[in-house]
């Protein structure tokens, strides 16, 4: 078995049902508003404090950070459930986070091997 069949098996694993209800275990709606209409985006999803993620997303928080100008801690990273339409950038999510607003700012690439973006949010207090 070659790395790329391990690493495509893991992400068969971690992709069933019953997984991804426990990776992506919050539901709400992000709204959008443009030309004075607004779009809803319902979806499931998950939200983490790039503290916790690797070192390549701690860097990439805190270049984003810096560009928007907002303090590192106020970053948070957003995985959309793969069956759900992502929210666009400037989606707010309707209902408070954390205390907060949390508006998406940035999407990165899918990955080549889950088919998954991250967008990279602030969280407005």
């Amino acid at each position: 078995m070659s790395i790329r069949d391990a690493i495509q098996a893991g992400v068969a694993a971690a992709t069933t049902p019953e997984m991804l209800a426990l990776r992506f275990r919050h539901q709400g709606m992000f709204t959008r508003s443009q030309n004075g209409r607004t779009r809803e985006y319902p979806c499931r999803f998950s939200v983490r404090d790039p503290v916790k993620g690797s070192r390549d997303q701690v860097a990439a928080a805190e270049a984003f950070a810096t560009a928007a100008g907002a303090a590192f801690r106020d970053v948070r990273v957003l995985t959309v459930h793969p069956d759900d339409a992502r929210p666009p950038e400037g989606a707010v999510l309707a209902d408070p986070w954390d205390g907060g607003r949390l508006e998406v700012r940035s999407w990165s690439q899918p990955s080549d091997f889950t088919g998954q973006a991250i967008a990279l949010c602030l969280l407005r207090r």
